[in-house]
């Protein structure tokens, strides 16, 4: 999925089994299968797993955890855990901090009255808060001085496809917003955003379609018509392709393992 799984375990204990993963920075990890790896949280740990990674969750009887989805931008869309180099199991000291914020966050975004200036400020209070302690814990990976400032230069195609629900923007309308050729565009995007458009694209329509099924009740068939997609056939076809579960299986599975909030 595009946002980042946490989870604070409370009681039980909940494994992560990761695919084709970079090297973690923990070295809690039991190689399993080749490049398959597996991280376990245990009571007050907080499990991490980055936007986009390939992995299956599964947790013992009576676990109990508080849990988010979420994803920090910097520019629209850059993810900001994306820069550093994220344990995968927050444990010890580290759990020590990061565990109340993440219990926190979750608690804010389960207000009832999440509409009121009071509870937007505290939201952001605590998302903050959270990422400050996450990020305290983490070490800054060697990034090119220019990203920014690449990512400054598409900052036009980046509003125009957060704007515009669908249909999406094409490649070339987007390079034409930000006055570059085609190819220009193309090989800006891939340093600033490690994904060509078309991918970036893609990611932002799954994303859209991840968060209705999991936040609504909205039909399969409607979420494909609202994407611009063909019809729900080629929607389904195209989320298992990239997410590995049918539309209708990851709704079921997400809610099943992961708490509302």
């Amino acid at each position: 999925m595009p946002y980042w799984v946490v989870l604070h375990v409370v009681r039980g204990a909940y494994t992560c089994t990761f695919d084709d993963q970079e090297e973690p920075e923990i070295e809690r990890e039991e190689k399993v299968e080749g490049n398959r790896r597996q991280v376990t949280a245990r009571p007050g740990e907080v499990l991490m797993v980055p936007a986009g990674a390939r992995h299956a969750l599964t947790f013992d009887p009576g676990t109990t955890a508080n849990g988010l989805h979420i994803h920090f931008g910097l520019y629209h869309d850059l993810d900001v855990f994306s820069v550093y180099r994220i344990p995968s199991v927050l444990a010890g000291e580290a759990a020590r901090t990061a565990a109340p914020a993440t219990s926190a966050l979750t608690a804010t975004l389960a207000r009832q009255d999440n509409f009121s200036l009071e509870a937007l400020a505290a939201r952001h209070a605590d998302a903050y808060r959270f990422l400050a302690e996450i990020l305290a814990v983490s070490r800054r990976k060697p990034e090119p001085a220019h990203r920014l400032a690449t990512l400054g230069r598409l900052q036009a195609a980046l509003q125009l496809i957060e704007q515009r629900p669908a249909p999406l923007p094409s490649v070339a309308e987007l390079a034409e917003h930000c006055s570059l050729s085609r190819n220009r565009f193309g090989e800006l995007f891939k340093v600033a955003l490690g994904m060509s458009p078309k991918q970036y694209i893609d990611q932002q329509r799954m994303r859209r379609a991840m968060s209705l099924l999991v936040h609504s009740d909205t039909s399969i068939t409607d979420i494909a018509e609202r994407l611009d997609f063909c019809d729900a056939y080629h929607f389904s076809k195209r989320f298992k392709a990239l997410t590995g579960l049918s539309p209708r299986h990851y709704r079921a599975h997400v809610r099943r393992s992961l708490p509302d909030q």
